[in-house]
């Protein structure tokens, strides 16, 4: 019997191991007949594989080293796979338990990062999973996604639907990681993340504080509490305050002295942050026809003048930002859409117009379009199962049998 190198027994045992797909028991010559011949002959490097129960021949698995490949000769990682084909590289389906065992499936990919140099102040560990889309076509189409992940289905049961991504950041004393980090691409829609949401859902739902540097744009900006009068049954809602300026809304009440005047002191940074001031008095429990602003806003301050003495007056002042921030990025009201844009809307059925002239199907077409796939063969797949499901029910009369297309009956 020929005697077969002892790295590339460790090979299919490493294979074994990472692809489930070897037998349980170990080959001996009595598992080919006794002491029958084993012959074949192969490419060097190539993992044996049994054509017969006593010949060996070349398998598709390469071992360069340490490293084993499957489609190349030249792996560029411990465990490297190519398809030669148009099938996926790699496939794995976890483990789902025996009915009644009240266990969890396991997961189809369990993998981590490599630890960081200990020693070192600035190493990195590495990334449990590097994803990288493939190019796009030359002229138009779309660049493959680096991830594309689907939550698992709920079924006709009352189970929950899987998140598609569930990302936990790592714990740290001096710094905690964030769940995701998400770069856009460079170029026109390259949006760090996008997110689509059908009827009844969020496209974004957030439990916690919410932190933006730049500016938010919607169609409307409202908040949402437990109605204080049912809060176990309502909401209240109430939408924000809408202007063509940057504005900032400030109130109070002041009681005039024997004079009938008052002063208001502002915040120390008031005229710093505001400009352009407007005021609003109202006399409370009584009339003061006289009343007016005696002094405008200076030194953080202004006066009434010409009230009722020791009536309470409630006060109103808007001013405009004029903070830094504020003049480095001045309100624009009213904007061009973009070449891109032009003919699109945000909100298409409004006017009448398709779901494909939303502004969203102008900025990332593939996205979109794996969207509408995504959710239609989701609507199919419900509708499957419900006519499966009313096929299965018992009919008691012909009335009830029209009720199903002629290729169920």
């Amino acid at each position: 019997m020929k005697r077969i190198p002892i790295s590339i027994w460790v090979g299919l045992v490493l294979i074994c191991s990472a692809l489930r797909v070897c037998a349980q028991e170990p080959v001996t010559a009595a598992n080919v007949g006794g002491a029958a011949t084993v012959t074949g002959s192969g490419t060097p490097q190539f993992v044996p594989l049994w054509r017969t129960t006593t010949i060996l021949g070349n398998s598709g698995i390469f071992q360069k080293g340490t490293r084993l490949s499957i489609g190349t000769k030249a792996p560029a990682a411990q465990f490297e796979v190519r398809a030669l084909s148009l099938i996926a590289a790699f496939s794995a389906l976890g483990a789902s338990p025996a009915p009644g065992s009240d266990q969890n499936a396991s997961a189809g990919i369990s993998s981590k990062g490599g630890d960081a140099d200990p020693d070192s102040g600035l190493s990195v560990g590495g990334a449990g999973v590097a994803g990288t889309g493939g190019a796009s076509s030359l002229f138009s189409g779309s660049a493959g996604a680096g991830g594309a992940f689907t939550g698992g289905s709920g079924g006709a049961s009352s189970a929950f639907g899987g998140a598609g991504v569930v990302a936990t950041g790592g714990a740290s004393s001096s710094g905690a990681g964030p769940g995701g980090v998400f770069t856009g691409g460079s170029g026109s829609g390259g949006d760090g993340i996008d997110v689509t949401c059908g009827t009844g859902c969020f496209a974004g739902n957030f439990n916690g504080n919410v932190n933006v540097t730049g500016s938010i744009t919607a169609g409307t900006k409202d908040f949402k509490i437990d109605h204080p009068l049912d809060p176990a049954n309502k909401y209240l809602l109430h939408a924000s305050v809408e202007s063509s300026e940057m504005k900032d809304i400030y109130d109070g009440t002041v009681t005039l002295d024997e004079k009938g005047e008052a002063v208001v002191q502002l915040p120390t940074w008031f005229e710093a942050v505001n400009g352009n001031f407007r005021y609003q008095l109202t006399a409370l429990g009584a009339p003061s026809p006289g009343m007016y602003i005696a002094q405008k806003i200076s030194n953080n301050r202004f006066r009434i003048a010409g009230g009722m003495p020791g009536v309470e007056v409630s006060w109103q002042v808007t001013g405009v930002r004029q903070d830094a921030y504020a003049k480095a990025h001045p309100m624009v009201v009213e904007e061009e859409k973009n070449q891109h844009e032009r003919g699109y809307y945000i909100h298409p059925e409004l006017y009448g117009a398709p779901e494909e002239k939303g502004v969203e199907w102008a900025r990332n077409p593939a996205w979109m379009l794996q969207v509408r796939e995504l959710r239609t063969k989701e609507l199919a797949r419900r509708r499957n199962a419900a006519e499966s499901a009313r096929a299965n029910v018992s009919l008691d009369d012909e009335a009830e049998i029209g009720l199903y297309p002629k290729g169920r009956r």
